[in-house]
């Protein structure tokens, strides 16, 4: 019926029309033709597509899905009358005709029958409605679908990504010969792809990107049908002309996608979780410049091609459709993006969102939590986090510093590195192709079918191959024996005829002494070096690759003489090597400037074990000087080589493709000991420098980090063994023993070198470093990365601001910046504070107009504070209420720091900037303030804080007014109290700010809230300078790497250890930082069998005692305690004899002291709680104070340093040679006057010298004290568990509430 009514209308509208027109022939109405369907119309879908993804219109292909779009309607000759109705426009017609014609096209009245036909036909218009919307919702599910097959599309074509990369990799440098201009782009490929292989981590979505890449190369191939490319096309132009600059460009696009691959490769997990969605909009974008490529490359071939001009406008239609293609293949990439999350960042995400979701970003707690979670989840190592025992967690700041970095900063940081690289690997690749020779006496293969012996280049090997009829492979073992009796027999009865095998015969006679060392004994050696895999088989592909591998020069038994002996002597060469650089490296300690040694030591402290384990493991062996002169061309060709790869990365190794790349192929055994040289050899370089020139503190931290970038392929290496042994089902111990000459040993089994007895006995000679006999010619600019002696304090911050001259500005950019007269009140120079929950330093900043939207004024502004450089960027607007502004900004940090969002007004009455801000861009969730004004700096530190003005306006108006007249009289007075105020300041700043950031005791909350006062009575320029103070006196400050056993504190400066505390099988301490009263508790811990007591023996140092100095260190210390109590007389000789003897270790190797029972002191005893006035100067903490019973006339010796008798207890020297003695009150003015002999007071150690006493069991009562002290423990760590689930539970069922509120809102719900 629907149909039918639809036909009848169309038929009787068409007869309408005709009558009309035939009789009418003087008046001419224009009439519209039938209108086409609507777009919803499902004809409208054309079912065909092109095979790029496209359907075909009249106009040209349209996008996937799309829909005809409706042809636009001529507009009909007529006007509308005054009932609405439309008049014909003709002269003919007169006024007395409008009568006529409103009655002839006024609607008659309706009857029954026409009011039941009209409400029919209202009900069908209604149906088609409906069906319009149905095939509108099919469409758009078609178009999902074919969403999803592009996806499908994609992730096939990942999966067999690497299927056609050699063809097409071959077919480009045929190409690249007929078209040499295309060269520049296929090297960037090749480039980026070789670096891409040797990363151990192959990340989906990188991976996605290198197959648009692929794809946009791929069509380049065409160009191979192109013979003249000078020919001028049809438009005047040549194919080489026109793709020259694209080609360039791709290059360019090609680079810089394999440097933001490279940046998204090294960042840690964390990063990729939190910053995830961002680095995939980073990542897509390149989808979208290859595919605008891909475009160019087949528009500039389609003019040049037989087609023709026709060709070429076809290619010109396509043009449009680029933009739409982009966008689309962009989309769908960023969707399969969001696909690739990997179990590992799901694990994350959880961890995060149990810990606060992104509010962790604030919290350093949770922030070290996830860093120490990814560090032990990922021991192999990741792009930022190093396994193996060379390695430690990376620096939760450098953590911060990710998360609050803009990738495109960060990638542009990163091209200098990336460039580096993405050099030497074209040089390689250039290198690999003219090394492409044929060497003398190798074989030609021209048959390479004929069997397994043919595919071997070498003539020797491929007649042992031949002969012995093996195939494939064969046991390395029985490899050795057949290539030994080959070179021992006589070798004219192996020719056969063939005469590539007549090379085989001729072996010069200055080489015949290598076939002495191809023997059995050589066996394992031998063995190995074909054998790269380990596997006990040796392939065809491991003899050509062995064979090709030796100097161009060498003969066949001269290379595997190399491997049986030369390689080991050479191995000990670089062995003896390493261990003298250690050695004058800790030789030079005392030399080190105070400003270095925090750097210095901390190399030591990451590097030292490492690096020592590997090359103690190396089996020693006698150098013969003759043999290895045999070997010292190819020795110092590979040491030249690994040296300029090193030197054009800077000797900066980011990553482990890095490493990769300087080694180049093969496995790590070869190279690993010439790396160590050369890279500790220039480290050496950067200590002698630290003599006398302050280095940046980042220089050695960038070279400890690039030791562990090749401890981790040591780890990777040490593994892959073990598992590789397993399976072969030997001895570990044994293979690992002989394997590589022990090369590994070591790392098997580290407690064959670091067992704890061991350690406490190793010994080492002394050495005494002179400078004088090291190189001079060093070139300190090119041996470092980083500027030298910067000036560690903000001397800046007092400089005068810089002002242009008026004008300039304009001069040039041509015209100055806009700025809105409403708005321009607000602009200009502001002093403030952030307050959130306290109180933040003060914030100097000028504002300066950029650029209008219409009446949006934009404004900028920059500027230091504190640490760290700043950028604001806002816009405002005039206010609601009259007299206001209202404005918003961004204030944004380099690094380390996160973004700041700030909402507020500005009031022309009191003329202040005021609002909230927070650390999200939506308004609501702010929960912070600010207050900015325009008065001096001195002036604003007194401002009232909002929370004061709402408590009590009156009285801290008050405050504020008598505070800065105050300051004015007293200031202009030069008066003593205001300068002392400042100095007190000044101090109190510094030990509090240590405090919170590096050493001493944890903050209270007395603390905090005294440390937020201090910061609001500093102006910027004062905040900055101190801050500038506490950082250089955090970085001169020795850093001990250790936490007080007492207050749990970071150890800054002195470190108290004790001497009979010690953990089993360790050589893990009890230590005590010099906070008065520390050492006066009694300490227990989970991994300490007995209570560290506080009569215990100590030993205090002011250096770091690294693990190469720990038993030297502890032998002395008790040997000189022993020696000191023999200069006092002690009522108690027995007990001190008994004590002397304790102090010697058992036949176990740890001190029987541990094994005694415990008592507690009869005497009562206190510490003076002395205030340090400085963090400049640490104090030194008192172990035991005197008892309040008067003293007996001492009859000891004399304090060194104040002549005076000294009684127990006190300090003793344990580096002197002269017997030195120190009481409590000279050791605890320090360094300034602790002065005598040949006493240094950075680097000599103390024992402290007291009366012995007896031990005792443990009564009772103190076992149920022990106890009760350990379950509160347990119960505040479970009590602080408990708090951060109830915490992430609440933030599920808060997001739970949100997505069912939303849920209802969809539904309708009221």
């Amino acid at each position: 019926m629907p149909k039918l009514l639809k036909r009848l209308s169309n038929k009787a509208l068409r007869k309408r029309t005709q009558s009309t027109s035939s009789s009418s022939t003087d008046v001419q109405v224009e009439v519209p033709p039938l209108p086409p369907k609507t777009a919803t119309d499902a004809s409208f879908v054309i079912p065909n597509a092109l095979p790029n993804g496209s359907t075909l219109s009249p106009s040209g292909p349209v996008p996937n899905g799309a829909l005809y779009p409706p042809p636009q309607l001529p507009r009909p000759l007529i006007a509308a009358s005054g009932n609405g109705n439309a008049i014909p426009q003709d002269d003919f017609f007169s006024k007395d005709m409008e009568a006529a014609w409103a009655s002839a096209t006024t609607d008659p009245k309706a009857s029954k029958v026409d009011k039941a036909l009209q409400i029919m036909e209202n009900g069908v218009a209604g149906a088609m409605v409906d069906e319009a919307k149905g095939n509108s919702i099919v469409t758009t599910i078609k178009t999902g679908l074919e969403t999803v097959g592009g996806l499908e599309a994609i992730e096939h074509g990942i999966n067999a990504f690497m299927e056609g990369m050699p063809v097409l990799m071959n077919a480009l440098d045929e190409v690249a010969k007929l078209h040499p201009f295309i060269g520049v782009a296929v090297m960037a490929f090749k480039a980026v792809w070789a670096l891409e292989q040797k990363r151990r981590d192959n990340d989906r979505k990188i991976l996605a990107l290198h197959m648009e890449m692929k794809e946009m190369m791929g069509v380049l191939i065409q160009l191979k049908n192109v013979q003249d490319a000078e020919a001028v096309a049809p438009d005047g132009s040549t194919i080489k002309g026109r793709m020259q600059v694209i080609i360039q460009g791709t290059a360019d696009d090609i680079k810089a996608c394999g440097n933001a691959c490279d940046t998204y490769s090294k960042k840690k997990l964390i990063v990729k979780v939190f910053k995830g969605p961002i680095w995939e909009g980073r990542l897509v974008k390149f989808v979208g410049a290859f595919t605008k490529r891909r475009s160019e490359f087949e528009f500039a071939m389609a003019a040049h091609t037989a087609v023709g001009v026709d060709e070429a406008n076809r290619a010109l239609k396509t043009v449009d459709q680029t933009t739409q293609e982009m966008n689309a293949k962009m989309d769908m990439m960023l969707k399969m993006f969001q696909q690739f999350v990997t179990p590992e960042q799901k694990e994350m995400d959880r961890q995060i969102q149990q810990r606060g979701g992104l509010a962790v970003l604030n919290n350093d707690k949770a922030l070290k939590e996830l860093n120490d979670y990814e560090n032990k989840s990922n021991p192999q190592g990741t792009a930022a986090t190093h396994g193996g025992k060379m390695a430690k967690p990376s620096d939760w700041q450098d953590l911060k510093d990710d998360l609050h970095a803009d990738p495109d900063v960060a990638m542009k940081e990163n091209m200098t590195v990336f460039t580096r690289k993405f050099e030497i690997q074209k040089r390689q690749i250039i290198d690999e192709l003219t090394r492409v020779v044929e060497r003398q006496g190798d074989r030609i293969i021209s048959a390479v079918n004929a069997g397994p012996h043919d595919k071997i280049i070498d003539p020797n090997v491929h007649i042992i191959w031949k002969e012995m009829g093996w195939r494939g492979s064969v046991k390395a073992r029985h490899f050795v024996m057949a290539l030994r009796d080959h070179f021992q027999e006589d070798h004219p009865q192996h020719t056969d005829g063939d005469e590539n095998d007549h090379a085989a015969i001729a072996i010069d006679k200055e080489d015949e002494w290598a076939l002495e060392y191809i023997s059995i004994l050589r066996l394992q050696a031998i063995s190995e070096a074909w054998d790269d895999d380990a596997s006990g088989f040796v392939t065809v592909a491991e003899v050509n690759t062995f064979t090709t591998m030796r100097p161009l020069d060498w003969s066949l038994p001269r290379w595997i003489a190399y491997w049986a002996v030369g390689q080991h002597q050479t191995m000990q060469l670089y062995v003896n090597k390493i261990l003298n650089l250690l050695t004058k490296m800790f030789a030079i300690l005392p030399n080190i400037l105070p400003v270095n040694k925090s750097s210095v030591n901390a190399y030591l402290e990451d590097v030292y074990q490492g690096v020592y384990t590997l090359a103690a493991s190396v089996n020693a062996c006698n150098v013969d000087e003759p043999l290895q002169a045999k070997f010292k061309s190819f020795v110092e060709s590979e040491e030249t080589r690994l040296r300029a790869n090193l030197e054009a990365i800077q000797y900066d190794i980011d990553t482990s493709d890095t490493l990769e790349l300087i080694t180049g192929a093969g496995r790590i055994d070869r190279y690993l000991l010439p790396v160590f040289y050369l890279l500790l050899e220039r480290h050496f370089e950067i200590f002698r420098l630290c003599q006398t020139r302050i280095v940046h503190r980042d220089e050695l931290w960038d070279a400890t980090d690039t030791l562990q970038w090749v401890g981790d392929a040591v780890q990777v290496r040490v593994e892959e063994l073990q598992t590789i042994f397993k399976q072969q089902k030997v001895d570990l111990k044994q293979q690992f023993k002989s394997f590589a000459f022990g090369l590994y040993e070591y790392m098997n089994e580290p407690n064959l070198l670091w067992d704890a007895k061991l350690v406490q006995e190793a010994e080492f000679p002394e050495y005494i470093y002179d400078d004088s006999v090291e190189a001079k010619d060093i070139d300190a600019e090119k041996i470092t990365n980083y500027p030298l002696d910067q000036e560690p304090l903000d001397y800046d911050a007092y400089a005068p601001p810089k002002t242009e001259p008026e004008g300039l500005e304009a001069e040039l950019d041509g015209a100055a910046p806009k700025t809105l007269e409403a708005v321009a009140g607000m602009l200009g120079t502001w002093n403030g504070f952030l307050f959130w929950p306290t109180t933040g330093g003060m914030i100097s900043m000028d504002l300066k107009p950029s650029s209008t939207q219409g009446e949006v004024q934009i404004f900028t502004a920059s500027g230091r504070s504190n640490q760290s450089d700043f950028n604001i960027m806002g816009e405002c607007r005039v206010g609601d209420e009259p007299g206001t502004v209202s404005f918003s900004w961004k204030r944004s940090f380099p690094a380390r720091f996160s973004t700041q969002y700030c909402v507020g007004t500005w009031s022309a009455a009191t003329d202040t900037l005021s609002g909230k801000y927070g650390l999200d861009e939506d308004p609501a969730t702010h929960g912070g303030s600010f207050v900015f004004k325009r008065l001096t700096p001195e002036h604003t530190c007194f401002i009232p804080a909002p929370a004061d003005l709402e408590a009590n306006k009156a009285k801290a108006l008050w405050a504020f007014a008598i505070g800065a007249v105050r300051y004015d009289i007293r200031r202009s007075r030069w008066s003593w109290s205001f300068f002392k105020e400042r100095r007190d300041t000044r101090k109190s700043f510094i030990e509090l700010y240590v405090r919170s950031t590096k050493f001493g005791p944890p903050m209270t909350n007395e603390d905090w809230a005294e440390f937020s006062r201090l910061k609001k009575t500093l102006t910027s320029a004062d905040s900055r300078f101190i801050y500038s103070l506490a950082q250089n006196q955090i970085r001169a400050t020795t850093d001990h790497s250790a936490s007080c056993d007492n207050c749990e504190g970071n150890i800054g400066g002195a470190r108290i250890t004790c001497l009979v505390c010690q953990v089993k099988d360790t050589f893990n301490t009890v230590d005590f930082c010099s906070t008065p009263g520390c050492i006066d508790n009694r300490c227990k811990r989970d991994d300490m069998p007995k209570p560290h007591l506080p009569h215990h023996d100590l030993m205090k140092v002011q250096r770091v005692v690294h693990t190469r100095q720990f038993g030297e260190t502890y032998r002395n210390a008790k040997a000189a305690l022993k020696q000191a109590r023999t200069f006092f007389k002690s009522p108690q000789a027995g007990v001190e004899d008994a004590e002397s003897e304790a102090d010697t270790d058992d036949e176990t190797g740890h001190a029987p002291s541990a094994k005694r029972l415990s008592r507690i002191p009869t005497l009562a005893v206190s510490i003076p709680h002395r205030r340090p006035t400085s963090v400049l100067l640490p104090m030194s903490a008192v172990s035991v104070a005197q008892s309040q019973v008067p003293d007996p006339v001492p009859s000891g010796p004399a304090c060194r340093v104040c002549t005076k008798p000294v009684s127990q207890p006190c300090w003793y020297c344990v580096q002197c040679a002269e017997e030195s003695f120190i009481c409590w009150d000279c050791d605890l003015k320090g360094a300034e006057v602790v002065k005598f002999g040949d006493h240094d007071f950075h680097t000599h150690d103390l024992v402290r010298v007291q009366e012995l006493e007896e031990e005792r069991d443990l009564s009772v009562e103190e076992r149920l004290g022990e106890l009760e002290e350990r379950f509160t423990k347990h119960e505040k760590a479970m009590d602080e568990r408990m708090g951060r689930m109830q915490a992430a539970v609440d933030g599920r069922m808060e997001k739970v509430e949100k997505l069912l509120e939303q849920l209802l809102l969809k539904l309708g719900a009221p």
